[in-house]
């Protein structure tokens, strides 16, 4: 009796133990089979001034926790946070469970919000009489307080005066009436005795508004207006042509071709009808040079000394061939200048034909400010010469 008692008290426990461990092998969670699967992940509004707020809003399924970068950390699967950014800036939510991680992005472009300023400018300049005028515009949005403009000529300041306060889109025509318009040939320091080319120029005038940085503006690189004033410089190619030296392929020493001589094998260069016309030696890559200084007279006597180029100075002029020419393959042209060392220095060279058109060469000479040397005008043929003779109109040296 007490064996058979003991064997179901055994039988009662191994059967308690066997339903204990049923039981507990259900309490575990299954493996996942799927990464985590954003929802959505959004921001409201996308785009902001800065200073002001957006939303982001998420939604997550398959994962306890997200992270969120940047600066925001480990969030529930599903939620909003409004935020203030500084700067645009781009989310990353990550979501992560033992199957992998779900990546998801928004951006949220910051826009910078400018205080109204103002900005001003010059936006004419003309002379009447002897006073220049101007007129000078604040083109921001803001008040701009009283201030100072100022003229320049030849890179020197010479006047100043003040500008009274000036609403935002104000603009207001004023003048320098401290001071008279004085440039002329003989103030510049110029004799025009005996000149074929008068060294009259246009000269840079330049008017410049809030020289002392007085206002605070939005743009101070854009106060100063530069105009030319005054009659152009000219140099006249044409009129002068019979005191250049001209040379040729044909011989080694300048001025070995006699200006006025008629078109020749060796090379001619003439005036004819108010015209200039250069003929090369006509031989393959055969060439003619004219070169052209400031020629001038005192007492009889001719003496030339180096051109001067002015500000925004430009060489033009119009080519074709003589009448009655016809030219196999056209001839290169190209204005040039003498260096320092005596080099020649030619610009860039163009092509020429006698096929009834004019061609206008155009070179800018503003680079050369200041420079004082003397030019040549250069003419080549290519691999048919006979006939090549060609006319410069109106060959000038002026100011734009």
């Amino acid at each position: 009796m007490n064996k058979h008692r003991g064997f179901l008290v055994l039988t009662a426990i191994l059967l308690v133990t066997l339903v204990g461990s049923t039981f507990g092998c259900g309490a575990i969670a299954p493996t996942p089979t799927a990464k985590p699967s954003i929802v959505s992940f959004v921001a409201s509004p996308a785009g902001i001034d800065a200073g002001q707020k957006t939303t982001i809003t998420w939604d997550v399924s398959g994962a306890p926790t997200i992270n969120i970068q940047p600066g925001i950390g480990t969030m529930g699967p599903s939620g909003s946070l409004t935020l203030t950014p500084a700067d645009t800036v781009t989310y990353t939510l990550t979501a992560t469970n033992e199957a992998g991680s779900t990546t998801g992005s928004v951006t949220v472009t910051v826009a910078p919000v400018y205080v109204g300023m103002p900005d001003l400018v010059i936006t004419d300049v003309w002379l009447a009489g002897d006073t220049i005028y101007f007129k000078i515009k604040n083109q921001g949005d803001a008040m701009a307080g009283i201030t100072r403009a100022n003229l320049s000529l030849f890179d020197a300041e010479e006047t100043t005066i003040i500008v009274e306060a000036m609403a935002a889109g104000e603009e207001r025509t004023t003048k320098f009436h401290n001071w008279e318009w004085w440039p002329s040939p003989m103030a510049m320091g110029e004799s025009t005795s005996g000149l074929l080319a008068k060294p009259v120029e246009a000269i840079d005038v330049k008017v410049c508004a809030d020289i002392k940085n007085e206002v605070e503006e939005s743009d101070n690189a854009n106060n100063c207006t530069t105009v030319l004033m005054g009659e152009p410089f000219l140099y006249d190619f044409n009129l002068n042509a019979h005191l250049a030296l001209w040379r040729s392929s044909a011989g080694d020493v300048a001025g070995d071709i006699h200006f006025g001589g008629f078109p020749q094998k060796n090379g001619a260069a003439y005036n004819l009808s108010n015209y200039l016309y250069t003929c090369p030696q006509q031989v393959s890559n055969g060439w003619i040079l004219g070169r052209f200084a400031q020629f001038y007279s005192e007492e009889g006597f001719q003496f030339s000394k180096p051109i001067e180029v002015p500000a925004e100075a430009v060489f033009i002029s119009d080519l074709d061939f003589r009448t009655g020419v016809t030219s196999t393959d056209g001839v290169k042209v190209a204005l040039g200048y003498i260096a320092d060392d005596f080099s020649l220095i030619y610009f860039p060279k163009m092509d020429v034909y006698s096929d009834g058109k004019v061609y206008t060469y155009k070179v800018d000479l503003s680079d050369l400010k200041g420079l004082k040397t003397e030019f040549f005008l250069w003419i080549e043929t290519k691999d048919s010469p006979e006939g090549d003779c060609v006319r410069w109109i109106n060959p000038r040296i002026t100011q734009e």
